[in-house]
């Protein structure tokens, strides 16, 4: 599987990948997404166990991280503190909609 077979892909959030898939449709080499790793930008699904597995969606975490780094010629630290950013930014939003719905239920 390669780059442009990932955009054909749907994205089960349900579904794992493995270290290996990660690699080859990331578009990040194997030591800049161990840094992303080792930075906390991604999780494998059990540390402990290798080869690594990851959630689905962390395909898309990881394209955002190469697109990002080529962008603006990020170094791996600094990668994985726009990404950690990023994530805090998603869960913010999700919270945000979430109390907004209640009070639209309310009135």
């Amino acid at each position: 599987m390669n780059i442009e077979t990932c955009e054909a892909l749907r994205i089960d959030e349900r579904g794992e990948i493995s270290w290996t898939q990660l690699i080859e449709l990331s578009g990040l080499d194997e030591t800049e997404l161990k840094e992303l790793v080792d930075d906390g930008a991604l999780a494998p699904l059990r540390a402990e166990a290798l080869p690594w597995h990851f959630h689905a969606r962390s395909v898309v975490v990881a394209r955002t991280a190469g697109r990002l780094r080529r962008e603006f010629d990020l170094d791996a630290h600094g990668l994985a503190v726009v990404m950690r950013f990023l994530s805090r930014i998603e869960e913010l939003e999700a919270e945000l909609q979430a109390l907004r719905a209640g009070v639209a239920r309310r009135r």
